[in-house]
């Protein structure tokens, strides 16, 4: 239950309080321009599997045999080489040793969320493939794609490892179950990379550095290498954020995200074996769709789906067919009539055609693999076969690498199609690449490269409005919990032309990096989100995104970017935050407004910090209160006892204005939830608020321990 008796007596409080003046506006400083970054040599490198007509491995080819077309131009092939095991064959064929990072083979297996006879065969197609005739450089993990990305056997060739964390992906367990297990997987990876560096690796810049410390050590001490070279791409693996109104596609399309950029440290081929039962993919979804694409063939990262449906006894296309009958159906009714009420169905006709072409959930997973050089697997209930050709592939394929001579990186797509004048033969190879500047390609999606670009020219624009800024939640021993938001206005946003009574869709890119204060980038948060919404929602609604990173104590910068991709009008924000040491005794989070709250939200992260008692909290960082009817202001902040202090915490509430305390009002905590947090919502009628600004404290205390947090909040008279 909201607090009652504590909020009444504080509206009560300050409705005797007298208006005051506007409060000052907060000045912000300038945003420093960040050191150009070098570029590197412009060369295009491309994986090829080649097969004769009976599926048999064509090792054999020599330069001529092929040609390469880079959006219809031939190509000179600047290398060309057949990469088996340790070794690479050159054109003369002479053979030799790879780089030892370079003979490592990454094989990721990734499991959606399957029904039981889904996941029965999933389990005997995994089992199968690393059972099958290996080589002695395959390393495999095993995830599961839930809310998150659950870790359940990092890279490791141990056979008997791989099958204990096969048959735990495949059991059907909750996320919450396996949340533990990865928990634990994480932490050791932590530990691995701790030993590689002198201070401070628990943090994830320091564990990049101390995986590149030990990366960048010679050939002798290989196998060190390796080991943190593998943990490092793990732990990459498992940032995946929790995005606000992440679900379905759009969850798994971050998670595989996060699979690319995490594998785009290892040179070579790197290989993903998806088990899914398909992908719907609607309209909005085809520019994140794209993005998981480009990163995947910048980064030479294979999908090979896996279609766990087995064999279907109806048409792939049948639920396309029934909702394009019926779209055809509506257009003719719109046709025919003369007069009349027009029906839902017949505004939409047109969006359901389009949506109907979409409806065969196969057709998104055979692109993300043919498009990134595999191959679908499915339509069968016997997967032997397939798999042996993934592993075939996995162990063999050709490199090939040419000079486009790119002058204008604008950021197009570029078509690639490989040809052979040997008869016969199947080509498998990526489709292209995006035109990227040399120094946007590492880790870099193609909606990224303007904003980012922006922000380190140091430019500022208003014109798209937005707010950012940090909330400041757990602290622990070594770093506090920060949840970063990023708040678009729709209206700010141009929506694309759309028939009258059609959903608006709008489409926006945003960018943000947290810079400590000697100005290195410590945390980089990037989206690209597009949406349908309704004309009262485009009005009045606002995109929120916030994303929880770990951060040590110190002083840091905020700087924000946000595109309007229909308009292409961009905005800049710049803000500085401190995060102070942990103090010892009770902590209280930033005291923060709140737009919206849903009771009984389900699905409910636990590890979620944006709820309270069951339901969840939508955070704002508009500080602007409009008296009116049913008008309230919402403050929601957490508490953090000490288990070592006896006794319960207590928070009082204090309200001043221009320095003068007007009133003060103890809260009535709830008792901690399973997470050992006092989340708390106080919510006080507008009308109760006469007009002004006003500063806000909130003092916890427990024991002789004390912890403050201040927010500002200004209402305004209708």
């Amino acid at each position: 239950m909201k607090s009652v008796v504590s909020v009444t007596m504080l509206a009560a409080a300050l409705a005797a309080l007298p208006a005051m003046a506007q409060a000052a506006q907060v000045l912000r400083p300038d945003p420093s321009q960040t050191p150009a970054v070098q570029t590197t040599v412009n060369e295009v490198l491309l994986d090829l599997v080649v097969r004769d007509k009976k599926g048999k491995p064509v090792t054999d080819l020599k330069p001529g045999d092929l040609t390469v077309l880079d959006n219809g131009a031939k190509q000179t092939l600047t290398s060309f080489r057949l990469v088996s095991g340790s070794n690479a064959v050159t054109e003369t064929g002479a053979s030799t040793a790879l780089d030892p990072m370079r003979q490592v083979r990454l094989v990721t297996l990734a499991f959606d969320a399957l029904s039981v006879e889904q996941r029965k065969l999933a389990r005997t197609a995994a089992l199968d493939l690393i059972r099958g005739q290996q080589g002695g450089n395959v390393f495999y993990s095993v995830v599961v794609i839930d809310t998150r990305i659950l870790a359940l056997q990092p890279f490791t060739k141990d056979p008997a490892a791989l099958t204990k964390a096969i048959e735990r992906a495949t059991e059907g367990l909750s996320a919450p179950r396996l949340s533990s297990e990865s928990d634990a997987i994480l932490d050791e990876l932590k530990r691995q990379l701790n030993g590689q560096t002198v201070h401070g690796a628990d943090q994830d810049t320091n564990l990049r550095a101390a995986a590149s410390q030990a990366a960048s050590q010679p050939v002798a001490s290989g196998a060190a290498a390796l080991q943190a070279r593998l943990a490092s791409i793990m732990l990459d693996i498992l940032r995946l954020d929790a995005v606000v109104g992440s679900q379905g596609t759009r969850l798994t399309l971050s998670a595989l995200e996060s699979l690319v950029d995490g594998l785009r440290l290892m040179p070579g081929r790197k290989s993903v074996l998806y088990f899914t039962a398909g992908m719907y993919l609607t309209p909005e979804l085809d520019v994140p769709f794209r993005n998981v694409l480009s990163m995947a063939n910048r980064n030479n990262v294979t999908f090979y789906a896996v279609d766990t449906r087995g064999v279907m006894t109806r048409s792939q296309n049948a639920g396309a067919t029934s909702q394009l009958n019926g779209a055809a159906a509506s257009s003719k009714t719109t046709i025919l009539k003369n007069d009349g009420a027009v029906t839902k169905d017949e505004v939409m006709s047109s969006d359901n055609a389009e949506v109907s072409g979409r409806a065969n959930i196969q057709l998104a997973i055979r692109d993300l693999s043919e498009s990134t050089g595999g191959f679908l697997i499915g339509d069968s209930n016997d997967l032997r076969v397939p798999l042996r050709q993934v592993n075939e592939e996995i162990s063999s394929y050709y490199e090939v690498s040419f000079n486009p001579g790119i002058k204008n990186f604008d950021g197009s797509f570029r078509k690639l199609t490989v040809n052979t004048t040997r008869k016969d033969l199947v080509i498998h190879a990526r489709v292209g690449y995006f035109a990227l500047p040399p120094e946007a390609r590492t880790g870099l999606k193609t909606f990224e490269v303007p904003l980012l670009k922006l922000l380190s020219d140091g430019k500022t624009s208003a014109d798209v409005k937005f707010r950012a800024g940090p909330v400041l939640l757990q602290p622990k021993a070594s770093a506090t919990d920060v949840a970063i938001l990023l708040e678009v206005p729709l209206h700010e946003l141009q929506p694309k032309t759309a028939a009258v009574g059609a959903p608006l869709e709008v489409h926006c890119s945003l960018a943000a990096l947290v810079k400590d204060s000697q100005g290195e980038v410590v945390q980089k948060i990037t989206r690209d989100r597009s949406f349908q919404v309704t004309s009262e929602q485009f009005k009045l609604g606002n995109f929120l995104d916030k994303t929880t990173v770990a951060l040590a104590p110190g002083k840091y910068t905020l700087e924000s970017a946000v595109m309007d991709n229909e308009s292409g009008k961009v905005g800049t924000g710049h803000a500085e935050f401190t995060v102070p040491a942990k103090a010892n005794g009770v902590s209280i989070s930033s005291l923060t407004p709140m737009r919206s709250y849903v009771a009984n939200a389900k699905g409910l992260d636990p590890n979620e910090p944006f709820q309270f008692q069951g339901g969840s909290v939508t955070p704002t960082l508009d500080q602007t209160v409009k008296k009116g009817p049913n008008a309230v202001l919402r403050l929601f902040f957490t508490v953090y006892p000490d288990a070592s202090i006896p006794g319960k915490p207590t928070v009082e509430v204090e309200f001043l204005q221009n320095g003068q305390s007007l009133t003060k009002v103890p809260m009535q905590l709830p008792d901690p939830d399973a997470q050992g947090r006092i989340p708390y919502l106080m919510t006080i009628p507008a009308e109760a608020i006469p007009p002004g600004s006003y500063e806000i404290h909130a003092t916890a205390r427990q024991g002789s321990a004390i912890s403050t947090s201040t927010t500002t909040v200004r209402v305004e008279a209708p």
